[in-house]
Formats: C-alpha cells, sequence, structure tokens
C-alpha cells in the first residue's frame, strides 16, 4: 500500500514537471515569436547594385544651415564620398546616373529610440527611408553581432546600443523578468559591478535605466557606470523628480516619463480635474524644464505615439485599415495569446479593456485626452527652454513602422511663420 502512494505521488510530480515544462516552452516560443525571431530574413542581393561612382543629376540640395535648398544641383560620389556639388553636369562615363528632377537630397536622418526586436529586415526599411543612424535603446547580444557585421562589409545603419533594460529585482521575480523582457537584474552592488563591467566589455555605448529601480540601485549604478565610461540613459526609475535631477542620469527616453511624474504629483484624478491639474502642469512643466536645463539632462520625444492612444483606445479596427501592414513584422502584428504585445483587436495592449459601460468609456475617454494635452503642455516647456529634443519612433508600437514616421512628417526647413 505504501509503494503504490509513492508511486501515485511520484507519478503525479512526474506529470506536474511535464506539464510545467512543456508550458515554459510554449510560454518561451511565443515570447520568441513577439520578437520577430522567426521570421525569415528578406535577401536584398537583388536591389543592390553597388557601384564606385554615382551621379544624382537636377536634385535639391539642402543647405549646410538648414535654411533653404539649393535648386538643381549635380552631385558626383565616389566610394560612398561626396566629392563634387555644382550646377554643371560632370560627364563620368563610369558613374551610374541617377534623375533627381524635383527631388530632394538631405543628410541622413538619426531614429533616436528605437526596439529592433530580432529581425534583421527592419534594418533596411530604415535605410529605404532615409534613416542612416538608429539608437537601439534596450540592445541585446544579436544586435551587437548585426552592427559588427555592418562594420565589416554588411548593409545598414549605424548604430548606438544600449544595454539591456536594468532591474533591481532578484530570485525569482528577477529570473521572471531576466526571462520576459530580457532584462539585467542586480540588487546589491558586487553584482551591479559585475554586470556593469560586462555590459562594458561586450561594447554596448550606454546603460538602460529602466522604471522599476529602487534608490539604492539607481545611486549605485551611476556610480559604477561613471567608472566604466557609460552614460546612463533612460526611464525614470523609482525616485521623485529632485532625486533623478542630481542622479548623474543625462536622458530620459520619454517625455510621458516626466509628464507621468507631473500626474502622481497632482494627487487627484485627472479625467475628474481636468482644468486644474492642465493648470497645474503648466507651472509644473515650467519648473521642470528649468532643472533639466540646469543639469543637461536631455529628453527624447514620444508625442507621435501619444497622440495615437485616443484612437488606438478607441478606434482600433477603423485606424487599423489606414495602415499598411505589409511593413510590419508578422508575428509582431499577430501578438501572444500570453499577454497583450499585438497589434490586433483583442492583442493590443492599448485597446480600451475597462467596464463596458458608458461612464467608464467617457472618463477613460477623458483621461487619454487630457493626457494627449499634457504630452503637449510638457513638451512645449522642455522646448521654450532649449532642453535638447531628440526624434525617437518608438519602434514597433502600433502605427509607428521603420523610418516611416520621418518620411511622412519631418520637415528639414520649416516655414519660420
Amino acid at each position: 500500500m505504501k509503494k503504490r502512494w509513492i508511486r501515485r505521488i511520484l507519478y503525479s510530480v512526474m506529470a506536474l514537471l511535464s506539464i510545467l515544462i512543456c508550458t515554459f516552452i510554449w510560454a518561451d516560443h511565443e515570447l520568441n515569436k513577439v520578437m520577430g525571431k522567426s521570421t525569415k530574413n528578406i535577401d536584398i542581393s537583388s536591389i543592390i547594385k553597388p557601384s564606385k561612382i554615382l551621379q544624382i543629376r537636377n536634385v535639391n540640395v539642402l543647405s549646410e544651415d538648414c535654411s533653404h535648398f539649393i535648386k538643381n544641383q549635380n552631385v558626383l560620389i565616389k566610394d560612398g564620398v561626396i566629392i563634387q556639388l555644382s550646377e554643371n553636369p560632370v560627364i563620368n562615363k563610369d558613374a551610374d546616373i541617377i534623375d533627381g528632377t524635383d527631388q530632394y537630397l538631405i543628410p541622413g536622418l538619426v531614429d533616436s529610440h528605437v526596439h529592433l526586436k530580432e529581425s534583421k529586415n527592419d534594418l533596411f526599411l530604415y535605410l529605404v527611408n532615409g534613416v542612416t543612424y538608429i539608437r537601439e535603446m534596450a540592445g541585446q547580444p544579436v544586435v551587437l553581432e548585426w552592427r559588427k557585421a555592418i562594420q565589416k562589409n554588411g548593409l545598414g545603419p549605424r548604430m548606438f546600443i544600449a544595454s539591456p533594460p536594468i532591474f533591481s529585482e532578484s530570485g525569482l521575480m528577477g529570473y521572471y523578468y531576466g526571462w520576459t523582457r530580457k532584462s539585467i537584474n542586480y540588487s546589491n552592488k558586487e553584482d551591479a559591478q559585475k554586470a556593469i563591467k560586462k555590459i562594458s566589455e561586450q561594447g554596448y555605448d550606454a546603460i538602460k535605466m529602466y522604471g522599476f529601480v529602487n534608490l539604492e540601485m539607481v545611486k549605485t549604478t551611476n556610480e559604477i557606470a561613471k567608472e566604466n565610461n557609460l552614460p546612463v540613459i533612460g526611464h525614470i526609475p523609482l525616485v521623485n523628480l529632485e532625486t533623478f535631477y542630481h542622479s548623474g542620469q543625462k536622458e530620459v527616453t520619454h517625455i510621458e516619463e516626466l509628464t507621468i511624474k507631473t500626474i502622481d504629483e497632482f494627487g487627484k484624478p485627472i479625467s475628474k480635474n481636468r482644468k486644474e491639474y492642465l493648470e497645474f502642469l503648466k507651472v509644473r512643466s515650467v519648473q521642470i524644464a528649468e532643472k533639466l536645463k540646469e543639469n543637461n539632462i536631455s529628453v527624447t520625444s514620444t508625442v507621435g505615439l501619444c497622440e495615437s492612444f485616443v484612437e488606438q483606445r478607441f478606434n482600433l479596427k477603423s485606424k487599423l485599415k489606414e495602415v499598411e501592414l505589409k511593413y510590419v513584422n508578422p508575428k509582431i502584428i499577430e501578438g501572444t495569446p500570453l499577454y497583450k504585445m499585438g497589434w490586433l483587436p483583442g492583442k493590443s495592449g492599448y485597446e480600451y479593456d475597462g467596464k463596458d459601460e458608458a461612464k467608464a468609456k467617457r472618463s477613460s475617454l477623458i483621461f487619454w485626452k487630457t493626457y494627449v494635452e499634457a504630452i503637449h503642455i510638457m513638451t512645449k516647456a522642455v522646448a521654450d527652454h532649449k532642453v535638447p529634443i531628440m526624434v525617437e519612433q518608438m519602434l514597433m508600437y502600433l502605427f509607428l513602422f521603420p523610418g516611416f514616421l520621418f518620411t511622412m512628417n519631418w520637415n528639414p526647413c520649416p516655414n519660420p511663420e
């Protein structure tokens, strides 16, 4: 009888372990899928035509001071370097000719905040849209390898690569975030030193601070990063703004980070106190901008993404019809039932999922409209105080494609009026 019970317990344990292992394998597969890892890389060999000498004729070239376009110029390029710019076409029988009539030639664009996931195809989309430099803000070893290949003799934009995001979790939660968020976790100085030393040795350009880092590890991270000549950039961690200003971190990766802090400081529901909050913000945003300028902290913008929140939340199906999904990694569009990380209805984390009641929906709508207006107020204050602002696309969030945001909305020489 005793042996029979022991066998039953062993069988039950084995069955439970089998279920856990299968669940883990499935979850890992789903996480890799939405990272685009399983998407087949496109073959670009048929569209690449290497040329040592290239001539672009009758093109409008952006002036050095970005004040105007120089019309009908002929540009001669040799081995990737512009060697001549003139109104008269240079006769060179070895040059490949591109007709630039009614076209514009500008320097390569920079996207200051991207998330490449694990599909190399996105690198080529940047190039065809004129984005020649990107800042990967949550790097992984595979992206470091891509950069090495491009530097050697490959095709792709130049890259600044921040480390995987830093968390200050330990134990089981540390493992969980390391698995699901591909983060680096440490909760004491010794582990922080080891992790940051490794980050430096691997070749990352910066430490990516995430939002869930406690005060002790914020101080420790900035101290050790400074010793390793690595800037700390990213989210505002679990500290108040006054502490953040003096933490040593030199970049906030979203204008949202600042705005959310003011909502917390306001302390009342902004959907019920909309006017009062916006008046509070008009004063507070100026104070924040002054402190950012004083402490040489730059900001990257998320205005375009934030402006899309209302439509994503309440008009997702209609909005998706306007989007050219053929340019997006299909696995990312599909998402996963594991958690809301896709683009489609039922898979999007931005879609309204509150109570199916008119009052609840109206309250949510007021909140998000107020939120977008708050983003505009904060952005204006930061710009008015000449805080450095970098344009970012937040690649792979709904409606945002590699490189396309710039080609649709960027104006190098805006009308001063």
